[in-house]
C-alpha cells in the first residue's frame, strides 16, 4: 500500500476563458427593435465572414446606450478572466468596435472565424421554438443544426482531453469570449430566422499596460 496519504496539488487553468449568461428582457426588447429599423439600409456583409444574406450594423447611440448597460458584465468576465489565468486584474478601458445583428435563415451558416479587437461575445435575440424541435430530433453525434462552436486548437484525443465545445442556445444567452478563438455556427434547416447580436471591443489604454501582460 502506498504511504501518499494527503495529496495537495495546484492545477493549471488551459485554454480559453469563455462566458455564459443571461441578459435582461428589456435590452432585448431594445436591440430587437433598433435592429428592425436598419433592415432597409446597406448590409454589414462585406465586413463579416457569415454566410448571411441580412447582417446590419447598429447606429452609434444603439451601440453607446448597449455598452453602458452590459458595462457590469464587461467587468464581470474581465474579473473572471484574470483570475482564471492568475494574472493581476489591472484597470483597462475598452471601447466598442462595433456592434452588428444577424438575420439567419434556412441555409446561412458562420464558417470557422476569429474577430478583430481583444473581446468578442454574441447575444441571442430571438431563438424560434421550430428551431429548437429541429435540434431535438436531431440524431448525428456532430454539432446540432444552429449550435454555436468554438475550438482552440486542433481536436484533440482522447475525448477527455478536447480542445473544443458546442452548444445550442436559449433566447437571452450571451456569450463572451477572447476575441482570436475560433468559433462557427452550423446551418439548420427550418424555416425561421433566428436574431443574434455580435460585437468587438478592444483595449484602448493598452500603452500604460505592461507589455507582457497579453
Amino acid at each position: 500500500m502506498s504511504r501518499i496519504t494527503n495529496v495537495k496539488y495546484d492545477h493549471v487553468n488551459w485554454g480559453p476563458y469563455l462566458m455564459r449568461t443571461k441578459l435582461p428582457d428589456y435590452i432585448i426588447k431594445r436591440l430587437l427593435k433598433d435592429g428592425d429599423k436598419l433592415r432597409k439600409k446597406d448590409s454589414y456583409n462585406y465586413k463579416l465572414a457569415g454566410h448571411l444574406k441580412s447582417q446590419f450594423l447598429y447606429e452609434v447611440e444603439t451601440q453607446n446606450w448597449f455598452y453602458k448597460e452590459i458595462n457590469p458584465i464587461l467587468s464581470a468576465y474581465r474579473e473572471g478572466h484574470c483570475k482564471y489565468h492568475g494574472i493581476e486584474n489591472l484597470q483597462v478601458e475598452l471601447s466598442f468596435d462595433d456592434l452588428w445583428v444577424n438575420y439567419m435563415k434556412p441555409g446561412d451558416f458562420n464558417p470557422m472565424h476569429t474577430h478583430g479587437g481583444d473581446y468578442s461575445f454574441v447575444l441571442f435575440l430571438d431563438v424560434p421554438k421550430r428551431l429548437k424541435k429541429e435540434q431535438e430530433e436531431f440524431e448525428g453525434t456532430s454539432a446540432k443544426p444552429g449550435a454555436l462552436m468554438f475550438e482552440y486548437t486542433q481536436q484533440a484525443k482522447p475525448r477527455w482531453a478536447t480542445t473544443g465545445t458546442h452548444t445550442t442556445t436559449e433566447t437571452g444567452d450571451f456569450f463572451m469570449f477572447p476575441a482570436l478563438l475560433q468559433h462557427w455556427v452550423a446551418p439548420f434547416k427550418t424555416k425561421v430566422t433566428r436574431i443574434s447580436v455580435s460585437g468587438n471591443l478592444r483595449i484602448v489604454n493598452r500603452d500604460k499596460l505592461p507589455h507582457d501582460y497579453f
